[in-house]
Parts: structure tokens; C-alpha cells; sequence
């Protein structure tokens, strides 16, 4: 499919649940506040729950969202980490290289001192 179909359709199904967790909530409420002119403490109990349900709904919905936004700052962090080793790699390589190098001339200036 499309991605920006699916995209679509992820949003669609979002909001649908968000819609539904905002009814329960709602729903919850006016049952509750039904409830209390009448004094009947199933009714109260039930809105109560009912207004649980939702708000759990959109908690968790947020949590959701929340974690898939983490996810995506891990991998980013990931992979800027990944690329600077990568670099540290490169470094030490260059560093060891300079090294060798290093002591190459050195040898040479011993054998050349060692000469005259």
C-alpha cells in the first residue's frame, strides 16, 4: 500500500480510539452525575468505571505515543553514537599509522647517525 495511505489510516485508527476513550470518559461523567441527583450508589460505581475505562484508554494511548517517540530518539542517538565510533576507529588507525611512522623515522635517524 501507499505509505501515505497507511499513514492515513494509522491516523484514523488513533483517533478513532481517542474518540472512543473521550465518549467513556463523557459517558462516565453524565452517568455519575445522573447517579448523584438519584442517590444510587450502582449507577455512581458504574459511571465511575465507565469513566475509568476511558481515561485508561487515553493513558495509554499517550504512553503509546510517548514510547514510539522514544524509540525513534534511541535509534537517532544510536546511530549518531555508531557513526562517531566509526570516527574514533578512524582516529586510532590514522593514530597508530602516525606511530609507525613515528618510529620508522626514528630508526632511520638512529641508522643515519650511526652511519656518519
Amino acid at each position: 500500500m501507499n505509505q501515505a495511505l497507511v499513514n492515513l489510516m494509522n491516523k484514523w485508527k488513533w483517533n478513532g480510539v481517542f474518540i472512543i476513550g473521550g465518549l467513556l470518559i463523557g459517558a462516565g461523567v453524565a452517568d455519575c452525575i445522573i447517579s448523584i441527583k438519584k442517590m444510587d450508589l450502582n449507577q455512581i460505581a458504574r459511571g465511575l468505571t465507565i469513566f475509568s475505562a476511558g481515561l485508561t484508554i487515553l493513558v495509554v494511548m499517550d504512553s503509546s505515543k510517548t514510547q514510539k517517540k522514544a524509540e525513534l530518539v534511541q535509534q537517532e542517538t544510536q546511530a549518531r553514537l555508531k557513526k562517531i565510533e566509526q570516527q574514533l576507529h578512524v582516529i586510532a588507525e590514522a593514530q597508530k599509522m602516525t606511530h609507525t611512522q613515528f618510529a620508522d623515522i626514528k630508526k632511520l635517524l638512529q641508522n643515519e647517525e650511526k652511519i656518519n
